[in-house]
C-alpha cells in the first residue's frame, strides 16, 4: 500500500486594477479570491482471494490558485504592504485546505484494503465526501478566511471612500 501526496502546485491568475482600491473592488466581486482543489485517485495493485483488494496505490494531486497583482510594485509602499499581508493571509487559509486534504487522504489506501471493488469504491467516495464536508466546515468556521485576515484593508491615503473591501478565498 502506498499513498503519494504530491506537493501542492501553486499558480496565480492576474487581477486587474491600477490601485489597491481597484484591485480590492475586483476581488470583492469574485466568489472566491483563491481556490484549492485536490484530485485523488487509487489503483488496485494486487487482488487477493475472493476478489478482495490486497494492495493499492493512491495518488493525490493538489492545486492552489491565488491572485497576482502585477501592478503592486509600482504602488505606494502602504498599498504594497497591505497586498503582501493579504496574500500571506490568503496563503495561510489555503494551506488549511491542503492540511485537510493530507489528513483525509494520507491513509486512504487502508480504506480499501481487504474489501471488494464495490465496497472499496463506496468507502473511497465516503472519505472524499467527508473531506469536502470538513473543507466546507473549515470555510464556515472562519468565514472563508475573513476571520484570519483575508480582507484587503485600504491604507488611509487610498483613493476611495471605502476603508475595507472583502475578498473571499
Amino acid at each position: 500500500m502506498t499513498v503519494m501526496i504530491h506537493p501542492a502546485g501553486w499558480s496565480t491568475y492576474d487581477v486587474q486594477g491600477g490601485t489597491l482600491a481597484e484591485v480590492a473592488q475586483h476581488i470583492a466581486h469574485m466568489q472566491e479570491a483563491a481556490q484549492t482543489h485536490w484530485h485523488p485517485t487509487y489503483q488496485v495493485t494486487q487482488w487477493g482471494e475472493g476478489n478482495h483488494i490486497v494492495t493499492t496505490s493512491v495518488d493525490v494531486q493538489i492545486a492552489v490558485t491565488m491572485p497576482h497583482w502585477a501592478g503592486a510594485s509600482s504602488r505606494p509602499q502602504a498599498e504594497q504592504d497591505e497586498w503582501t499581508r493579504f496574500i500571506d493571509a490568503l496563503h495561510g487559509h489555503e494551506q488549511g485546505h491542503i492540511d485537510l486534504a493530507h489528513q483525509y487522504l494520507e491513509h486512504a489506501d487502508t480504506l480499501v484494503q481487504g474489501t471488494d471493488e464495490h465496497t472499496a469504491a463506496q468507502q473511497w467516495q465516503d472519505n472524499l465526501n467527508a473531506l469536502q464536508q470538513a473543507s466546507d466546515s473549515y470555510d464556515s468556521s472562519n468565514d472563508h478566511g475573513r476571520n484570519a485576515g483575508t480582507t484587503i484593508t485600504l491604507p488611509d491615503d487610498a483613493s476611495t471612500n471605502e476603508s475595507e473591501s472583502e475578498a473571499t478565498p
